[in-house]
C-alpha cells in the first residue's frame, strides 16, 4: 500500500514522538528501523523529523520564552494534543519551519526539560551542591542552580529530594500550585493534575500557595495538598514505608480510589491504560503494588476488585467494571 508524502511525514512524526518519550522497546525499535527501510522517502522523513526535534531540544537554554509558550499550549485534552503534536512536527518538516516556530505548538513538555524520566525508569541524580534528586515513572523537571539559588521546577510526575545544607542558598521546589521551601530536609513531591502532593519524610518544608496567600509548615510524617490558592494538611504518612517503597519500586496505597491507582500505574507504563473514571471511582484500594511490572499490578487488582482487565495490544490495556456477563457461572 502506497502512502502520500504527508502520510509518511505523519508516520515518521509518530515514530519519533514515541521514541523520544522512551516508549519503544527493542522489538519496536527494530520495527521502526524496518519502517525506515521501506523506501528513500521513509528514511528521509525520519531524518528530517529527528533534525527538528534536535533543534527544539537545543532551545532549552532559552527557558523563559520557550516555557511560557509551552504553558499556553498545554490546555488541550491529551488525545487531541498528541494528534496536534504529530501534525505540527509533520508540518515543520514538510515546510522547513524553523524550530523556534514550534514553541507555540503543543509538543511534549518534557522534550524541553533539563531532566526527563521515562516509563519504567527510576533515576537518581547527585547534584553539585550534594543534594540528591530521584525520579520515578514519567517525570520531568528543570534545574536552576547558581550562586544565588537552588530551584527545581517539577513539570510532571514525582521526585524524591534529599537536601544538602546550604545557609546562603534556599532549596525550593516549584510547581504551578506554589513553592516548597526546604528547611534542611527529605521529602517527596508529586504532581496530580491541578494539585501538588507533599509527603514529608524528615524535618520540615514551608509550603506556599501560588497566589501567596497561604503558607504552611509541614513536619515529618505529614502529607499536604497544595493548590494555587490553598495549602492544607491531608493526613499522616509512614516515612519508612515510603522510603522502602521507593527502594523496592512499589506503590503503597491505603483506601485510595481505583482511578488514582490506575493513573500511577499508567505513569510507569509505556502504553495507554484506558478506563472510565466515573464508573470506577467508587472502588477503593489498599495494597502494595509493584510498579516495575504493570501487567502483574493490574492482574493483582483484578483478583481483589470487581473489574476486568483486557489487553488489546502492548500499547492498550482497558480496565472496566465487571459485569454479570463477565462472571463464570458455576456448573449445576
Amino acid at each position: 500500500m502506497s502512502h502520500t508524502p504527508h502520510q509518511i511525514e505523519e508516520q515518521a512524526a509518530e515514530w519519533l514522538l514515541r521514541l523520544h518519550e522512551g516508549e519503544l522497546n527493542e522489538a519496536q525499535r527494530l520495527a521502526f528501523e524496518s519502517w525506515k527501510q521501506q523506501g528513500p522517502h521513509h528514511a528521509a522523513a525520519a531524518a528530517r523529523m529527528e533534525a527538528v526535534i534536535f533543534r527544539m531540544q537545543a532551545l532549552r537554554g532559552k527557558k523563559a520564552p520557550a516555557r511560557a509558550a509551552l504553558s499556553a499550549a498545554f490546555t488541550q485534552p491529551d488525545k487531541r494534543r498528541r494528534k496536534n503534536v504529530v501534525r505540527a512536527l509533520a508540518l515543520a518538516c514538510s515546510l522547513a519551519i524553523p524550530a523556534a516556530a514550534l514553541l507555540v505548538s503543543p509538543y511534549p513538555q518534557q522534550w524541553m526539560a533539563d531532566v526527563r524520566n521515562g516509563p519504567g525508569q527510576w533515576q537518581t541524580l547527585h547534584l553539585a551542591d550534594g543534594s540528591v534528586l530521584a525520579f520515578n515513572g514519567i517525570s520531568s523537571a528543570n534545574l536552576y542552580f547558581d550562586d544565588k539559588q537552588r530551584r527545581i521546577e517539577l513539570l510532571q510526575g514525582e521526585i524524591r529530594v534529599e537536601v544538602a545544607h546550604d545557609r546562603t542558598r534556599p532549596f525550593v521546589v516549584q510547581t504551578p500550585q506554589g513553592t516548597l521551601r526546604a528547611l534542611g530536609t527529605r521529602f517527596v513531591v508529586k504532581r496530580e493534575g491541578d494539585v501538588t502532593v507533599l509527603s514529608m519524610l524528615e524535618s520540615r518544608v514551608a509550603a506556599q500557595s501560588a497566589d501567596g496567600q497561604q503558607t504552611l509548615e509541614v513536619d515529618a510524617g505529614s502529607q499536604a495538598m497544595m493548590r494555587a490558592n490553598d495549602v492544607r494538611l491531608a493526613g499522616t504518612i509512614d516515612p519508612s514505608s515510603i522510603d522502602q517503597a521507593w527502594r523496592r519500586h512499589q506503590l503503597v496505597v491505603e483506601n485510595r480510589p481505583l482511578p488514582e491507582v490506575l493513573d500511577e500505574i499508567a505513569r510507569h507504563r509505556a502504553g495507554r491504560v484506558q478506563f472510565d473514571r466515573r464508573a470506577l471511582q467508587g472502588l477503593r484500594v489498599s495494597a502494595v503494588i509493584p510498579l516495575d511490572n504493570s501487567e502483574h499490578a493490574l492482574q493483582l487488582l483484578a483478583q481483589t476488585l470487581p473489574i476486568q482487565v483486557q489487553t488489546f495490544t502492548p500499547w492498550l490495556i482497558v480496565v472496566s467494571p465487571e459485569t454479570p456477563s463477565n462472571k463464570t457461572t458455576p456448573n449445576k
